[in-house]
């Protein structure tokens, strides 16, 4: 049974200044998972309002400019840490839009680059990621090395530790510090352990004796999102 089948309620997928034809391939990709959207495409001016009774917009695709961010923000259907968002750029601009909070970013329209934007989203409607799973989610981070800050984009955040794709490839020492910013939590500093690397990604797991109850509460905000 999907989310959908379950609450009787349309699910559909907006996209702000993007095509038909690339949300048709992310709907595509969530039916594999039993997950059947609609999909909205919005120019910026229409983006405000396109809320329709029985709907419910649970995500957004948008590039990462400044006018489809603004009409983001101004849209009546965007609840900030609820929405679904699925950036369309690159890395440096990833950086700059920071503060949108989005959960992926795609740096390609490949069929491939969406099918793995959706696997990593899709339990967030499916059934939720659970209390002691990983948030999807790429946030600026700064990890400080022997003296040096490298930059990086959180591919996904738990209570133990966070995945971080290097804006450049570096091997890390034993222990680093990481700087970042959570939705609606303080800038946090957490120190941690490189477990294993995948090119420019690092698995990081935080050097912390004791549960940290910041980051469990952030994620527990998470885990229920699908059920």
């Amino acid at each position: 049974m999907t989310i959908v089948e379950a609450t009787n309620q349309q699910l559909t997928l907006a996209g702000i200044e993007t095509s038909a034809t690339l949300l048709n391939r992310f709907a595509e990709c969530f039916e594999e998972f039993r997950i059947k959207l609609q999909t909205l495409s919005l120019p910026c001016r229409d983006a405000r309002s396109c809320t329709r009774f029985g709907e419910k917009i649970y995500g957004c695709v948008l590039p990462l400019t400044d006018a489809a961010f603004n009409s983001l923000k101004k849209a009546d259907w965007f609840v900030p840490r609820k929405t679904v968002i699925y950036g369309l750029g690159n890395a440096h601009e990833a950086w700059r839009f920071g503060h949108l909070s989005m959960n992926v970013l795609v740096q390609s329209r490949s069929l491939a680059a969406i099918h793995a934007a959706v696997d990593a989203t899709q339990s967030l409607i499916l059934r939720g990621i659970g209390q002691c799973g990983r948030v999807p989610i790429a946030l600026p981070v700064v990890v400080k090395n022997n003296g040096r800050a490298i930059r990086g984009l959180t591919r996904n955040v738990g209570s133990g530790g966070m995945a971080v794709d290097l804006l450049r490839k570096v091997d890390l020492p034993r222990q680093v510090t990481l700087s970042f910013v959570l939705p609606g939590v303080a800038p946090l500093n957490r120190t941690a352990s490189p477990r294993w690397y995948s090119g420019n990604l690092v698995g990081l797991h935080f050097d912390c004796p004791e549960k940290d109850v910041v980051l469990e509460r952030w994620v527990q905000e998470y885990s229920g999102l699908g059920t």
